[in-house]
């Protein structure tokens, strides 16, 4: 499909604002690459230094996995219902649209929190209902009611353990005037303060209706971000179906997110028809090779929630694994384990080989790591691991923290602790699911999976019963087989 042009005011200006504008970013593309077409937008390089705290280089490429949003299944399933639901169909990471002000209530969240405990399914991040939340209403009783409600969703989203809370933001109409653009800001920066306090990352969404629709909306609410709230207080959630339904280009909606991106809903449209709105990906015509690969590029390491239609058994959800799973997994030209451990280095390898080494081999410590892991030293795995989770500073830090965990929790296990073994294991757990089906050329999937069933085991047994667990049961860390 054609991607919508933006004119040129809504060029990309990166944030914070350097003093000086350097060459463009495609001028400033490594040697040895020559990708045409939009692939090129992957390459682009931050005009000025990170911010304190945060990874803007091309860290990790493998993060991305496939989650769903509860609105997959409205209205026919009940918010409740969804990860039992979303379970079934092999979902294990979801994000909860919350309808109504009753599903807000801390007995109806503490109920979901236990449904999807249950189901072994993680809340990724909670959805906001915008017409819920009339905060920037003339009234003020209103929006003082709205801004209340808000909170209890804040507080929702850490009870069940969710990485974001997500928000619309102020409509079009609110911030037509420089005042209603103030507005906006000051109240994204309470939001954004009140979340955080609570753990919370506000994660404000391109929605094509609201404030941050077009290109120069989202860099311009970017240039104040330093002023509103730090990294893991706010940052933005990427959807490129509605940045196209927007007139916006969607490539350059992510550039001008940076490295603030906290959520990715996914969803299809088809430039023909686009009152088919929201259809699940890969029944329209946004390009999705592109978008992955920029999605992964943009060190974004977390699930992508489709928002289309699934239904309630598994053919929809199958038709997307199969075209969007080749595509998670070939975000590299070249095979994913050419510089495996145990592997030298082919001298046919395309160019930028010390880049392509960095991306996708584990660093020493990790592999000695995962080796006294398989020797079932987890105690020393612990040690060596936990170095490298110091020194990492980019998205593979949960990776790596997520084996040490793993590691730690059958420890726990094999001196009868079972408190700290079932919360190191789930913590591990969730920690390495955002990196399936495999990262570094670790088959991450089959970990997740394995250590699943001992933590399932375990909490069968409950506390009285550890002694009774089968270290058998106990996986080994294995790299894929290409």
């Amino acid at each position: 499909m054609d991607i919508p042009q933006e004119r040129s005011e809504g060029r990309i200006v990166p944030f914070p604002q350097p003093q000086q504008t350097p060459a463009s970013p495609v001028e400033r593309r490594p040697s040895g690459i020559d990708v045409p077409g939009a692939d090129r937008l992957l390459e682009m390089f931050a005009l000025a230094d990170p911010l304190p705290g945060e990874q803007s280089g091309l860290t990790h490429l493998r993060a991305v996995s496939i989650g769903a949003s509860s609105g997959a299944f409205y209205p026919h399933t009940a918010t409740e219902d969804v990860p039992d639901v979303a379970a079934s169909l092999g979902i294990r990471s979801i994000e909860l649209m919350l309808q109504t002000a009753g599903e807000y209530q801390p007995e109806f969240i503490q109920m979901v929190a236990e449904r999807a405990r249950n189901a072994g399914v993680r809340i990724h991040a909670i959805h906001t209902a915008t017409a819920l939340h009339p905060m920037f209403d003339a009234y003020p009783r209103r929006a003082e009611e709205g801004r209340a409600l808000f909170q209890q969703g804040i507080e929702a989203a850490a009870t069940l353990g969710a990485k974001a809370i997500v928000w619309h933001g102020a409509r079009r109409q609110d911030v037509v005037t420089d005042a209603g653009w103030e507005r906006f800001i000051a109240l994204s920066h309470d939001l954004a303060k009140a979340s955080g306090e609570a753990g919370v990352t506000l994660a404000i969404e391109n929605v094509s209706w609201c404030a941050l629709a077009q290109v120069r909306n989202v860099v311009n609410f970017a240039t104040r971000l330093q002023e509103i709230g730090t990294a893991e207080e706010v940052g933005f959630v990427f959807d490129p179906f509605q940045a196209v339904e927007a007139g916006a280009n969607p490539f350059m909606m992510l550039a001008a997110m940076g490295n603030r991106i906290v959520d990715v809903h996914i969803s299809d449209y088809q430039e023909h028809d686009p009152s088919a709105r929201h259809l699940v990906p890969g029944d329209g015509d946004l390009p999705w090779s592109a978008l992955i690969r920029a999605i992964a590029g943009s060190g974004y390491s977390g699930p992508m929630m489709i928002e289309g239609p699934l239904g309630t058994d598994s053919e929809t959800i199958d038709r997307v694994r199969e075209r969007l799973n080749p595509l998670i997994r070939t975000v590299f030209p070249f095979s994913p384990d050419a510089h495996r451990h145990d592997a030298p280095a082919s001298d046919d390898v395309e160019t930028s080989s010390v880049t392509v080494v960095s991306a996708t081999t584990p660093p020493v410590g990790i592999l000695r790591g995962i080796e006294l892991f398989n020797e079932g030293r987890f105690y020393e795995q612990h040690e060596v691991i936990e170095h490298e989770w110091h020194a990492e500073r980019g998205p593979l830090r949960r990776l790596y923290q997520g084996i040490l965990q793993i590691g730690v929790g059958f420890h726990h296990t094999q001196r009868g602790n079972y408190r700290g073994a079932v919360q190191l294991l789930e913590n591990g757990i969730a920690k390495v699911s955002d990196f399936t089906p495999y990262a570094l050329g670790i088959d991450t999937e089959s970990l997740v999976d394995e250590v699943q069933m001992c933590l399932d085991q375990l909490i069968a047994l409950g506390p009285d019963g550890i002694a009774a667990f089968d270290p058998a049961m106990i996986p080994t860390i294995r790299f894929t087989q290409g």
